[in-house]
């Protein structure tokens, strides 16, 4: 089996292959097989394919803007067709699996997809290729005068312009986890989005900020905020940075999140002098500094 790029010349196949997904009355909507100008007009130009054997076509695939707005430039609807003779063979997945890096090579970010829940074969395909589902449009639309749901699935692309969401989480997000989200806000660059939370609010500590400052980096426009106010947020890391926010977080639903701990020492409990007051964040600081760069170049 070869993958080539769908053309008119293939069309009288992919007709045939698209008028035996009408005939299911669960494939789509339509109830008419579109002339090549029509279809043609519908389909985007790029990542548009056809799975040949011996010169004849199985299946075929294309891609349709959701929106003609700028912002959803990079997300795009995925229609997909296996040949009644070709189905329940691999071919559809092996079709699919294509599509979604050539659409990452084109820009696109997130897949969609529309799906009649009576049609489990493509639901289970695209649930293979990385779709999840998210939600169900109710007797969203008619076909022979009967109301049909639709099951919505997607796939963001991890590779295009994806930055990651990372808490940094202390009691009082007052001075370790403020010295923590400046150091990953320089380090990550374009590669993630920190933010900082406590389980308390202690307001921003001024050596934290101080010592910060000595080495280049200004957090003075950080504010001290609660993990509550963050609630919805999709989490790709968790980063406790003290002993009693890791033992009295409160739950934060996010299953796909990686969780990690390290338990700084709190500069701002140590007595004594100016100078070893100074020392004390100033060694906080360094520690948390090889930290971030560690968590840098381990996972982003």
């Amino acid at each position: 089996m070869e993958i080539l790029p769908l053309t008119a010349t293939h069309f009288p196949e992919v007709s045939r292959i698209y008028a035996e997904g009408l005939a299911t009355g669960f494939a789509t909507f339509e109830t008419q097989v579109p002339d090549w100008e029509t279809w043609n007009d519908k389909f985007l130009p790029s990542c548009r394919f056809v799975a040949l054997d011996e010169g004849k076509v199985l299946a075929w695939c294309a891609l349709s803007h959701v929106s003609k707005r700028h912002v959803y430039r990079g997300v795009a609807e995925n229609t997909i067709y296996v040949s009644e003779a070709a189905r329940g063979k691999g071919i559809g997945r092996t079709l699919l699996e294509h599509l979604v890096r050539e659409s990452e090579n084109a820009g696109f970010w997130t897949l969609q997809a529309g799906i009649f829940p009576q049609n489990k074969a493509s639901i289970q395909l695209h649930r293979k290729c990385g779709f999840r589902i998210i939600g169900k449009r109710e007797k969203i639309g008619q076909r022979g005068g009967i109301w049909y749901d639709n099951v919505l699935l997607e796939r963001r692309s991890k590779k295009i312009n994806y930055m990651k969401n990372v808490l940094v989480l202390c009691t009082g997000n007052s001075c370790r986890s403020q010295m923590a989200h400046g150091y990953l806000n320089q380090m990550a660059q374009d590669k993630a989005q920190i933010y900082s939370a406590g389980i308390e609010t202690h307001g921003l500590n001024p050596g934290a900020v101080a010592i910060m400052m000595e080495d280049g980096i200004d957090i003075t426009g950080h504010t001290s905020n609660h993990v509550d106010e963050y609630q919805g947020v999709d989490w790709d890391f968790i980063i406790t940075v003290c002993d009693h926010a890791n033992e009295n977080c409160p739950f934060i639903p996010a299953p796909n999140a990686k969780r990690l701990h390290h338990n700084f020492f709190d500069p701002s409990k140590v007595e004594g002098t100016d100078d070893e007051k100074h020392a004390a964040f100033e060694k906080a600081r360094n520690e948390i500094k090889e930290y971030c760069r560690s968590f840098i170049e381990d996972n982003l």
